[in-house]
């Protein structure tokens, strides 16, 4: 079950980017869908499942958006790794605390692009501050968001069930 979650939040993540870079050219630099996947899919898994989602989910990133094969995919890696690990010692649990894990989550990742982007290429092309507060700003509102809106369904999910056992009794 959570492989199929995370493949159908993965084919939505592939196709905001999509929708994103269509629509708008500087999606991509403002707004991270994959980011607020991986970041989110590591609040409920162990670091192993994690890392693994987080490669999955940085390798399409990679292959849709046409830079360095790889370079999101070890970044979104040890984001997701560190996601899990934090949320295994801390108890993070309202979505002020969860929106600051994902703005956290997102500097991580553009301190790794950067140095990635540093010690592999001759001419490196960093975003300016500006998209960066922003990226760091979006990942942060969109991954509070998802938190409550996630939160809320399982909230009426379970009280759905909970009338439906109170009228199955004999």
């Amino acid at each position: 079950m959570k492989f199929l979650r995370f493949a159908l939040g993965l084919a939505l993540a592939a196709l905001l980017q999509s929708l994103g870079q269509h629509l708008f050219s500087r999606f991509s630099l403002l707004v991270d869908p994959f980011l607020v996947l991986v970041v989110y899919h590591s609040l409920d898994n162990s670091p192993a499942w994690s890392s693994v989602s987080g490669s999955a989910a940085g390798l399409a990133q990679d292959a849709l958006s046409g830079g360095l094969y790889g370079l999101h995919g070890f970044a979104n890696t040890l984001v997701a790794y560190f996601s899990s690990r934090l949320q295994q010692r801390l108890v993070i649990q309202q979505p002020s605390q969860v929106g600051l894990l994902f703005i956290v989550a997102a500097a991580l990742q553009l301190a790794i692009l950067a140095t990635l982007q540093f010690l592999l290429v001759d001419t490196v092309e960093l975003p300016g501050m500006g998209a960066m507060t922003a990226r760091m700003a979006s990942s942060g509102g969109l991954g509070a968001m998802l938190f409550m809106l996630i939160g809320k369904t399982r909230e009426i999910e379970d009280q759905w069930r909970t009338r439906r056992s109170r009228r199955l009794k004999i």
